[in-house]
């Protein structure tokens, strides 16, 4: 694929030459100089523990390894998937269940499949976990549902103690969860519904 677009960028330089246009080339240059830090390599987990963790429990645990050990990837950073509940997206692996109940009252008992590589995320010392939602609980959006639908301006105050609420219960656990996304991909609701994963449009207001 690069080396087709590198032979049409070819193609196209010297047909532009021999039609007399001109081209102006300007030529780059790598600096030395630091001009940003990365936190850590990581990964994503959606939606894949909601397929592996149907496997045996061995399977999980070298899967884990392999993820999370020095002594396989070491990845340094895992996002795990707050789910809204999947209300109204047909693809099950990709509706994770919310832990979402009514205004301050949650069953964590739910997501297990996402809890369970939370942590092993965790308990192998991944330095960076974030909690990361692609849609707030269907009763915060504007379709009632987990995609098509938009943010209600308004509801930031219960949006955000929802979050938090989530973040401070699994500190209690011992899951250090350090970085909160509450707008993952904000552009996209994902519609229309049914819908093939979950999704939320957030418009910014001036």
């Amino acid at each position: 694929m690069i080396k087709n677009r590198f032979y049409n960028l070819i193609l196209i330089s010297t047909i532009l030459s021999w039609s007399g246009v001109r081209i102006d080339v300007h030529a780059a240059s790598v600096s030395s100089t630091p001009a940003q830090t990365f936190h850590g390599i990581g990964g994503s987990g959606a939606w894949w523990p909601n397929d592996i963790i149907h496997f045996p429990e061995a399977t999980r645990q070298n899967l884990s390894d392999l993820l999370f050990s020095s002594s396989g990837l070491g990845l340094s950073s895992y996002r795990y998937n707050v789910g809204a509940g999947g209300v109204n997206v047909t693809n099950p692996t990709r509706a994770p269940q919310t832990f979402y109940v009514s205004p301050g009252v949650y069953d964590f008992t739910r997501d297990a499949a996402g809890v369970y590589f939370l942590t092993q995320a965790a308990s192998h010392g991944v330095p960076h976990l974030t909690a990361f939602a692609n849609s707030a609980p269907a009763p915060l959006t504007s379709g009632r549902a987990s995609c098509n639908g938009a943010f209600v301006t308004g509801n930031g105050a219960a949006y955000g103690t929802y979050l938090a609420d989530i973040v401070q219960h699994f500190r209690g656990e011992g899951i250090e969860i350090d970085l909160v996304s509450p707008m993952n991909e904000p552009d996209n609701n994902f519609g229309p519904s049914p819908c093939g994963q979950e999704g939320m449009q957030v418009v910014p207001t001036l």
